[in-house]
């Protein structure tokens, strides 16, 4: 004897009818249900006078705890809610506590929601400093590995300082920004690249712009000799005659090619001082070298020189 089953595929749409029918009505009763639902909401504040800005970051959420209906309080997770705090005519330094304020919850009327307490913060404290404005050096935070043969001769940032916003105890203890840290290991050629400005972790402060290019100026490492510089003797008596020997030096440097290609002896100076260097009985001494070249290495040649000092007879 055969038992012939109902047949499913031909009632299946029937049965998800009535599933779906189901699990509508009862998700209606639930959603017509009362509840209680948490959320965390931005603290925002407004008014802020404009002579006036926060002395430290605030990053803060406030713990709201909402009673309505459950159609409404799903409905509230597509709305902006937050807490805004009113600092016009605040002083300084500012104390309240959050829970005998519920009235600072901004949320849409019309959904029939209220709000029953806040649960954090118990306490938030606001501290404001006189708003300064000031023009800061950028510094790039880098790690560069030189490749064999190249060295790295100049990094500029384009914009060189950027504009900060910030509180005035905040400029009394920094006088340039530094950016994000990068690595790069050993780059074939100049190139350019971006860095975010690195916001203070102790200050709240505004930056403009907020990120700035820098540029590496990678070349290759060359060497070059700048012959017969003249030797100058400096800070000696008047009543004395004094010679170095020899009179002019040849100046060994190593740097980069494109730098060392323009390099004349007028870009250097060797110096002797001679109330420095000088007492009876010496008369070899090293001299000062001074260039305002981009460098990575530079000497005399020959390193010493000898000084014949003569006192001038008086006729």
């Amino acid at each position: 004897m055969k038992i012939k089953l109902p047949d499913f595929r031909k009632n299946y749409k029937a049965i998800l009818g009535v599933m779906l029918l189901a699990f509508l009505l009862w998700f209606m009763v639930k959603m017509n249900r009362t509840y209680e639902y948490s959320i965390d909401v931005p603290i925002e504040f407004a008014n802020l006078d404009q002579d006036k800005i926060f002395k430290y970051r605030l990053d803060q959420t406030a713990r709201v705890e909402f009673l309505g209906k459950g159609m409404d309080l799903l409905r509230l997770r597509f709305f902006r809610i937050y807490y805004q705090v009113d600092l016009s005519g605040a002083p300084r330094y500012v104390e309240f506590n959050p829970p005998d304020h519920l009235e600072y919850v901004n949320f849409p009327r019309e959904l029939a929601v209220s709000v029953k307490s806040i649960l954090r913060p118990r306490t938030l404290v606001v501290e404001l400093d006189r708003k300064m404005e000031k023009k800061l050096p950028v510094e790039a935070g880098y790690d560069i590995v030189e490749p064999p043969g190249k060295i790295l001769v100049k990094v500029v940032s384009e914009p060189e300082s950027v504009m900060v916003t910030g509180p005035a105890e905040m400029f009394a203890k920094i006088n340039k920004i530094e950016t994000e840290k990068k690595s790069f290991e050993e780059p074939q050629k100049p190139f350019t690249e971006v860095f975010k400005i690195h916001e203070s972790e102790e200050y709240f402060a505004e930056y403009s712009p907020a990120e700035v290019k820098v540029t590496f100026d990678l070349q290759r490492l060359a060497e070059k000799e700048v012959l017969d510089v003249p030797v100058t003797v400096v800070n000696k008596p008047a009543n004395f005659q004094v010679i170095p020997l020899p009179s002019t030096a040849n100046i060994y440097v190593k740097g980069g090619e494109k730098i060392l290609a323009n390099l004349s002896m007028q870009d250097f100076q060797i110096i002797i001082d001679f109330q420095k260097v000088w007492s009876p009985g010496i008369q070899r001494v090293k001299a000062d070298l001074e260039t305002d070249a981009n460098v990575l290495h530079i000497e005399t040649r020959p390193p010493v020189f000898e000084l014949i000092v003569q006192k001038i007879r008086s006729n």
